[in-house]
């Protein structure tokens, strides 16, 4: 009996160790994020489909998936806050976006899109296209949105499911910078003070991820011709001259004519009295 017994409690510890070594050996896929774009107009979307292996679900890790936009793209920082207060999305972006000023004067920015890892995820991000300066050597320019990055952040914990072969450089961290909607490496300096809230924020490590594009992530943007610009702008001066003229001719004939009927009122007014 007491053999039995034995045998039971060493085969219950051998199963327990080889599922233990099991899980240590087993390789955490690289996440994978399905990307597209509308196909026509100046406004679009792009809809990003994540999909995470197993071990990174459920755990107290976060996700910013880093979407890089070039001086031809703009955000709506009104419409990304309205999504945020509807919670259809958690973004860090710049406070202020110029959406007046043309391609040739815009600059690039990022904006990250936050998350927990999921089994899959689907998050949209509206886009617009800027205008570009008038050219006479082409009709439309060709804009090119680059691929997005992926960041994880997990507790010290955990941070042994993304130090295997899914992290792109292992000896890199990186600080999430939300003033500035972007990511800096974490370069430590000496007599610097070590302090829960950095080892939080910088302890975000860039991981391999494999992009999947549904629809290419290039528009066709309509280019303005130079050499129109001053058949353009003297036909629009004389055109607002010709109103301008119009306008005043007719508010001096609706003036003769109120005139003239005040003036039969009174000369009625004058013959009954």
């Amino acid at each position: 009996m007491f053999s039995k017994e034995t045998s039971k409690c060493a085969l219950i510890i051998l199963i327990l160790a080889l599922r233990k070594d099991l899980g240590r050996s087993y390789v955490v896929e690289p996440p994978i994020v399905q990307i597209e774009m509308d196909k026509a107009g100046m406004h679009r979307t792009l809809i990003y489909r994540l999909r995470f292996d197993y071990p990174l679900v459920g755990k107290d890790c976060e996700y910013v998936l880093l979407q890089p936009l070039p001086a031809s793209v703009y955000i709506s920082t009104d419409e990304l806050d309205d999504l945020q207060r509807l919670k259809r999305l958690s973004a860090v972006y710049p406070k202020f976006v110029n959406i007046e000023v043309a391609t040739e004067r815009a600059q690039p920015f990022d904006v990250l899109l936050r998350g927990t890892p999921k089994i899959t995820e689907t998050l949209a991000l509206p886009v617009h296209f800027r205008y570009h300066a008038p050219s006479d050597k082409r009709s439309a320019a060709t804009v090119a949105i680059p691929l997005p990055e992926l960041y994880l952040n997990c507790p010290l914990a955990d941070s042994e499911l993304i130090e295997s072969g899914l992290v792109a450089r292992i000896d890199k961290l990186y600080c999430l910078n939300a003033p500035e909607s972007r990511f800096d490496e974490n370069i430590v300096k000496d007599g610097e003070p070590t302090t829960m809230a950095n080892l939080e924020r910088c302890n975000w490590r860039r991981v391999h991820v494999d992009c999947q594009l549904k629809t290419p992530l290039r528009a066709e943007i309509p280019v303005g011709n130079a050499n129109a610009y001053g058949p353009v702008l003297y036909g629009t001066i004389l055109l607002g001259w010709t109103l301008a003229l119009w306008t005043i001719i007719r508010s001096m004939a609706n003036t003769r004519r109120i005139n003239q009927r005040l003036n039969e009122q009174r000369l009625l007014q004058q013959k009954v009295k």
